[in-house]
């Protein structure tokens, strides 16, 4: 299992690994979007991780594109990692929570649902606040909903099949 290694390198050094990430990524292709930079220790081994998202779709090729032009860019200045490591390039996925301002922008116009502890609803995301969100809830009788953001409410895309 993962460990979080976060804390094995300086701030320093992980801000500026998150620029090259960041430029690199836009620099591939400017509709896509690092959702998330993650440190890892797996099998003994630093992971770098980086997450990305493309309004489209991301795919495997996608994946592969935005994998070597960060592996040139980090190997550049590889003075930031404390011993070899392991990149990773991966989606964002279909059933990432929705969590920050940023993952709910990416989120308008589709339908998600929200897990509160009263009850579940589902509808498309039609507007979000620091404090709140608003959904459209389908069906015969269509009406807005406003939800508080707060830990107890999850919110994720809503799958179906």
């Amino acid at each position: 299992m993962a460990k979080d290694a976060t804390r094995t390198l300086p701030q320093e050094a992980r801000d500026r690994i998150e620029r090259i990430v960041a430029d690199t990524v836009t620099g591939v292709d400017s509709g896509f979007e690092v959702v998330e930079v993650r440190y890892t220790k797996e099998y003994g081994r630093f992971n770098l991780t980086v997450f990305i998202w493309h309004a489209d779709e991301v795919t495997l090729d996608d994946c592969e594109k935005v994998h070597n032009a960060l592996s040139d860019a980090l190997d550049k200045v590889d003075d930031l990692f404390p011993d070899e490591y392991v990149l990773n390039v991966s989606s964002s996925g279909l059933d990432r929570p929705i969590v920050t301002d940023d993952d709910f922008r990416r989120a308008l116009g589709t339908e998600i649902e929200a897990i509160a502890p009263e009850c579940t609803y589902r509808g498309t995301l039609t507007a979000y606040t620091a404090e709140d969100f608003t959904i459209l809830t389908g069906g015969k009788y269509e009406k807005e909903k406003t939800i508080n953001r707060n830990n107890k409410t999850k919110v994720q895309p809503y799958i179906g099949f």
